[in-house]
């Protein structure tokens, strides 16, 4: 099963590429959860729940910075899949180019997407990943 979480992964985040909401509906949980953990949480809140919250998360995230999401790393942890992706966008009102690179956390259950914890860090996705000595 774990091979076809990783292939999972890479759907959403080149579904995210191409702005296709449904590719991310399609393979996520009805009760998945995006977790937010360190800066992240500051900056966007703590999570969002259900198909409707990661829409919004989403939404959100394409009108404040949008760009293309590049995938660093994938590593299977199992049931868990832990990835290290950059964004490169730019502010939505100042316009002025942004590059974030952080770590996430994929769960699956049902063979879909229930929970993504995403860590500004990245470091700290593979630590809870159990996934760095």
């Amino acid at each position: 099963m774990s091979q076809e979480n990783v292939e999972i992964v890479h759907q959403v985040l080149e579904a995210w590429n191409r702005r296709d909401f449904g590719e991310a509906v399609r393979v996520a949980h009805e009760d998945v959860e995006l977790h937010f953990i360190g800066g992240f949480a500051d900056l966007i809140g703590e999570e969002f729940d259900g198909r409707e919250g990661l829409i919004r998360f989403w939404r959100d995230m394409l009108e404040t910075i949008g760009g293309q999401v590049a995938l660093e790393s994938t590593l299977d942890a199992g049931e868990r899949v832990a990835v290290i992706t950059t964004v490169e966008g730019a502010g939505a009102e100042s316009g002025a180019p942004a590059t974030l690179r952080f770590g996430q956390v994929w769960s699956f259950r049902d063979g879909k997407v229930i929970r993504v914890d995403f860590y500004y860090e990245p470091s700290e996705a593979l630590d809870a990943a159990r996934l760095r000595e």
